[in-house]
């Protein structure tokens, strides 16, 4: 059961999250080799797996997915066909920039194109909360903005973003994507841009995926004819589609003419004078006369509508379970989670002018295992009033949850305010 989630999607979803590079391309380097800093994609992984958190804790109706959960390589080609075979619903891919310019900052959201409703309106809910939190917004980009594809949003088959989440050259913006507090913030703002998103009561049109174009440069009989000089001196990624006895072979998949006729004009400059376009249209599905199937008349359930849910798997040990209302209990208000132990005594946390208690949750699969809990309350009403308040200074994504005195916890550590 998920009772104790805050919120519900209205229908099964499934999102992949795709943490950037990995294993042995670790993306953009950290500025000092010897620092405690990390290189791109580790914090990728880092912030990916406090979404992928986010959305499992608190959501109902969603299955996450990862491209990889730990420091290992990945081509872009597995990534894509990972999360075309899952048939998500999403793709999330996490990334951190850099430039020449130091000074430059931000963070940017990219889709394929603005010509598809569903994914620039999931990137400007996204860029909203984002800019929500404090971030500067670089905007939302395109192809026609870039001038280039990126290859997990041109094949992937479900609208999709790809989220910069800041400059790892600027010395401020990568030491705030270095923090526990920095990827608190990112993570919970692309946490409530595709939450929000997804309970919208209007939504866009879906994606337009066909038709689509691409470049047929010829056929061969056995694929090892790829590693000919001719295919390699294309420097394209080449797809070779198994047709009877042998392989047509395909570069590109374009959504607008004018850049499938770029694309061929290259390939035939670079000797692949019989090159031609195809256009392909969406695949026809057969409809079937559904059978009739005569159901015995379903007696509705009742249901004890006094019951209050409990999280177990935040402060208190075991699954999670149902408190008799009976059963004393109380309310605490959870700020957020880490992979480390956290000081208490930082401005962060003291500045809430509340009874602040650090648990540590060895049940739970998620990596951060650290929670920071505020208070111990006996109304529901003076909790909601705390968590508001919290949630005003610094912590928007502050939730509560109940817990039986019999099965409370011991602390690991506790602030106690002076006016206590």
């Amino acid at each position: 059961m998920d009772n104790h989630k805050e919120y519900s999607f209205k229908r099964k979803i499934v999102i992949v999250i795709d943490p950037g590079h990995g294993g042995e391309d670790v993306g953009k380097p950290k500025s000092h080799p010897k620092s405690y800093l990390k290189n791109e994609a580790d914090l990728n992984l880092d912030i990916a797996l406090r979404l992928g958190g986010y959305l499992e804790e608190r959501v109902k109706n969603v299955d996450i997915k990862y491209t990889r959960k730990t420091d290992r390589t990945l081509t872009l080609n597995e990534r894509v066909d990972f999360a075309n075979k899952v048939k998500a619903d999403y793709f999330i891919s996490i990334h951190c920039n850099s430039l020449k310019d130091k000074n430059y900052k931000g963070t940017q959201v990219h889709i394929q194109s603005k010509k598809f409703p569903t994914s620039y309106a999931l990137a400007k809910s996204i860029d909203s909360e984002l800019r929500r939190t404090g971030r500067v917004s670089k905007g939302i980009r395109d192809q026609n903005d870039r001038g280039h594809n990126l290859q997990v949003l041109q094949y992937s088959e479900m609208p999709g973003v790809l989220v910069e989440c800041g400059f790892m050259s600027n010395h401020e913006e990568e030491k705030f994507l270095n923090s526990g507090k920095g990827q608190t913030y990112i993570a919970s703002a692309l946490y409530r841009g595709i939450r929000k998103f997804e309970n919208l009561k209007t939504k866009p049109a879906a994606d337009k995926r066909y038709p689509y174009y691409r470049v047929q440069i010829g056929t061969i009989t056995d694929k090892k004819e790829l590693t000919y000089k001719k295919y390699r001196r294309l420097n394209m990624q080449i797809e070779p589609v198994a047709i009877q006895n042998k392989y047509i072979l395909y570069v590109g998949r374009e959504y607008e003419k004018k850049y499938i006729d770029k694309l061929l004009a290259t390939v035939k400059k670079k000797g692949f004078k019989d090159a031609f376009i195809r256009k392909f249209e969406k695949p026809q599905v057969q409809k079937t006369a559904p059978k009739k199937v005569i159901s015995p008349p379903v007696q509705e359930k009742k249901t004890d509508t006094t019951t209050v849910a409990v999280q177990k798997t935040d402060i208190n040990k075991g699954t999670k379970e149902e408190i008799n209302p009976n059963e004393l209990h109380f309310y605490r208000i959870q700020i957020m989670s880490s992979d480390k132990k956290l000081d208490l005594n930082k401005n962060e946390f003291t500045k809430l002018g509340e009874s602040i208690y650090l648990f540590y949750d060895d049940s739970t699969k998620n990596p951060y295992k650290y929670q920071v809990l505020v208070g111990k309350y006996y109304a529901k009403s003076k909790a909601q009033e705390v968590r508001e308040k919290v949630r005003k200074k610094g912590f928007p994504d502050a939730f509560i949850v109940t817990v039986k005195q019999s099965e409370a916890r011991k602390s690991l550590d506790i602030y106690i305010p002076k006016n206590n």
